[in-house]
């Protein structure tokens, strides 16, 4: 049994309209679609995307094959309806929750938990809006569950109605950052940024089945986001970006040529598209070694992830150390982030962008190796002796990942070293306040010469 926007989904099959004169055509209709959509949330949650088949959906739903191609054609156009569907009622309560717009009704069918009664003050009305997102997902993780991790799966129109959506989600962070005098003007990028943590955080809890955290994990997040002040000055890049260098698949054993090779197809083909044959042809080897070292090529795209999260921290984190005083040393840190990444794009892509749709382990397997980034981020309590949330390492990692990809795929890799002075604004600000995390994010990495030297 899974519990979906449109019920138990043990109980599709008695949702259907008895036979009969009288029940009109567009009622019988909507009806075997919104069990059909059940069916799918229900299915992709025990099965995963990738596993779920038109028979799952027909058995739990109780609505023929033949009535099913009828109205979708193919599974992927069934997942595409059931996404925008779940995402129309999502923005419908958000919106209601925030009371910035009289309530909107959610599709046909769907149950979502009672929006809030409208509150009175900014603070209070901004907080609804806001924890509406963990309502929705602590309340519905299965729908979650397929619209923020299974979607990546489906291929990239499914990704569509989804962009559509954090756009939406971004446009009523501004609107209600508007009308608070402090925060107006809030930079459109660390909205951005505000709405993809928590959208990494949620995704994290639901990959390993800890979603019921996320309302007692609301507070947190709010008190982190609500701390964030529009930078005082103009957040700016000093000295020359890195210039992309060929990646070559030179490698000092079999595994990590397999690897860098693996790198190099799925940054050109995507990870769904991309085989192990053209793995052995790039890497100039037989099946035999590839074979030796890897299972297959999810194994393979493990240990891809894995060696690419290290030569990523392996420049990020002595570029910490090499300057004086914890501030500096976050601000070093990432500018090497977005510079490794930069002179690398098909690692650049595989670990921001391919990771989503080589499926959850991956995606898990990626967030784990990057502890020693949270870390030196969380070092910063002792270092100044703020004391933001617990949860701040997280909400700040989680936006710079969600910058990066968006980035990329607006802008690719050369887009990527401008981000490093917000990232830096966006990791010192909770320790520091705005005016010196402004002041540390433009630093152009240089020593300070000593008067007398």
């Amino acid at each position: 049994m899974v519990m979906t926007p449109w019920g138990d989904s043990a109980k599709l099959r008695e949702r259907r309209l008895r036979p009969g004169p009288g029940v009109p055509r567009e009622e019988v209709v909507a009806n075997q679609r919104e069990r059909l959509f059940g069916a799918m949330v229900a299915a992709v949650a025990e099965r995963g995307y990738r596993a779920t088949t038109v028979a799952d959906l027909v058995e739990l739903s109780g609505v023929s094959s033949r009535t099913f191609y009828d109205l979708f054609g193919d599974l992927d156009s069934c997942f595409l309806a059931t996404l925008e569907a779940i995402i129309a009622a999502s923005i419908a309560y958000a919106v209601q929750s925030s009371g910035e717009r009289p309530p909107s009704s959610a599709p046909s069918g769907v149950r979502l938990p009672a929006a809030p009664v409208a509150a009175a003050t900014w603070e209070e009305r901004a907080r609804a809006g806001f924890d509406a997102f963990t309502q929705m997902v602590a309340s519905q993780p299965a729908a979650a569950r397929l619209g923020l991790v299974e979607v990546h799966a489906a291929g990239p129109e499914a990704r569509v109605p989804l962009e559509h959506a954090v756009a939406g989600f971004e446009w009523l962070a501004r609107q209600m950052l508007e009308q608070s005098p402090e925060r107006a003007g809030m930079p459109a990028e660390m909205v951005s940024a505000h709405v993809g943590a928590q959208q990494e955080i949620a995704r994290a809890r639901l990959r390993t089945g800890r979603e019921a955290e996320l309302p007692r994990l609301a507070g947190e997040l709010w008190d982190v986001v609500a701390s964030y002040r529009p930078p005082p000055r103009r957040l700016r890049l000093t000295g020359r970006p890195p210039e992309p260098a060929p990646e070559t698949i030179d490698a000092h054993d079999h595994a990590e040529r397999a690897i860098r090779a693996l790198t190099a197809v799925v940054a050109e083909e995507g990870y769904a598209a991309a085989t192990v044959d053209e793995v052995l042809r790039r890497g100039q080897m037989s099946a035999s070694t590839f074979y030796g070292y890897f299972e297959g090529k999810d194994d393979a795209m493990s240990a891809a992830v894995d060696s690419g999260v290290a030569r990523l921290l392996a420049a990020v984190l002595p570029a910490a150390r090499r300057v004086e005083g914890w501030p500096r040393g976050i601000r070093a840190a990432l500018g090497a982030y977005c510079n490794f990444l930069a002179a690398r794009p098909a690692l650049a892509r595989l670990l921001a962008i391919e990771v989503h749709a080589a499926g959850p382990e991956a995606v898990e397997r990626r967030d784990a190796a990057l502890a020693p980034l949270r870390a030196l981020i969380d070092a910063g309590r002792e270092a100044t002796g703020a004391d933001p949330p617990g949860i701040t390492a997280e909400v700040i990692v989680g936006g710079i990942l969600a910058l990066t990809e968006r980035r990329l795929r607006s802008g690719g890799t050369e887009a990527l070293p401008g981000l490093a002075p917000l990232a830096a604004y966006l990791a010192l600000s909770p320790f520091l306040g705005a005016e010196d995390a402004a002041r540390v994010a433009n630093w152009d990495g240089r020593r300070e010469r000593r008067r007398g030297a």
